[in-house]
């Protein structure tokens, strides 16, 4: 992704018609340095970017809060447009991931990331774009908070392409399972040549595997080469941009993982039921939020791909009161 590129791209659809000069008097500066930064002559640091934002009426509050799902903890301790808030959101981004690990995948000095996390220093906007998509893999979507992606040409394409994704994600949930088990190291070896292979290993039906077999197909996820499906381009999709639809979800995969329970099938199934204060179950949230990130490195690093697996699990307050549920 060039970067640059697509930040003098930003810049200009939150400028909307208005020129160039107008804006830039707007958010308060006394150059037309908004016509420098689409022309890439010169860069905000992510805090003016914000500054700038909220001079156009982007809430920057309600961008964190509608790309996190909810309101970040540390909104509201800061100004909004501050170096403190920025890094306050890529700390939120980083987690508990080594600060070695974030700068070889960013490609940046490990220093400059750790003054960035620090706020004694800012990234410029198209290393801060760039620290968005490293941390959360999530870019697309922080820029669907500020514009619409169809605005910018350099992600219009990616957007439409994630968009289809996660519609075939609500609409016809299992096909995601058809599609990781197209990956198998089998199936790419003999999988397609064997009938039932695909049901077989996803314990799904003919028909099931059919209808996904065919909806994969329109949203152009697969096509059919040499005999067998072949995955074209596998995204990551993630759900939380629609909350409705991202909880039917959940439930389709909750009900797979019932129905094996009840199947006696193998695999791990477990509860526990503890009295805990609401700040230790907080922890417990933050804890479950670590082992699921560092479940995901170690499938991202997995060398074979021999089965597919489902993971679920729940963590709440059984307290169904608005007032002292869990955030």
């Amino acid at each position: 992704m060039d970067y640059e590129t697509l930040s003098a791209e930003l810049v200009r659809s939150i400028r909307g018609r208005r020129s160039c000069a107008d804006v830039s008097r707007r958010a308060g500066y006394r150059s037309n340095v908004v016509h420098r930064w689409e022309r890439q002559q010169a860069w905000p640091t992510a805090s003016d970017f914000l500054r700038y934002c909220q001079s156009q009426r982007i809430d920057a509050a309600r961008v964190f809060t509608e790309f996190f799902g909810q309101r970040p903890p540390w909104l509201g301790e800061f100004e909004i447009e501050s170096p403190e808030s920025v890094a306050a959101f890529l700390r939120q981004l980083r987690s508990t991931t080594a600060i070695t690990s974030v700068a070889q995948h960013a490609n940046i000095n490990r220093f400059t990331l750790a003054r960035w996390l620090k706020a004694t220093a800012q990234p410029r906007l198209p290393d801060f774009l760039r620290m968005i998509e490293v941390l959360s893999r999530r870019l697309l979507d922080f820029l669907a908070t500020l514009v619409n992606p169809d605005t910018l040409p350099s992600v219009k394409r990616s957007w439409a392409r994630v968009q289809a994704a996660r519609t075939l994600a609500y609409e016809y949930p299992t096909s995601h399972a058809v599609l990781r088990a197209l990956e198998l190291d089998e199936y790419r070896q003999s999988g397609s040549q064997r009938p039932g292979w695909l049901e077989k290993r996803l314990g799904m039906s003919t028909q099931e595997v059919e209808g996904c077999l065919s909806a994969l197909k329109r949203a152009g996820q697969i096509r059919w080469v040499r005999g067998k499906w072949q995955p074209v381009d596998v995204l990551r999709v993630d759900t939380r941009a629609d909350p409705e639809r991202a909880r039917v979800t959940k439930l389709a995969w909750l009900n797979v993982a019932a129905e094996r329970l009840r199947g006696n099938a193998p695999g791990n199934f477990g509860f526990s039921l503890f009295a805990i204060s609401r700040e230790d179950l907080r922890r417990l949230r933050e804890l479950h939020l670590e082992y699921v990130r560092a479940m995901q490195a170690l499938i991202a690093s997995s060398k074979h791909n021999e089965c597919v697996g489902l993971y679920c699990a729940q963590l709440l307050d059984l307290d169904a009161s608005d007032d002292n549920a869990m955030a």
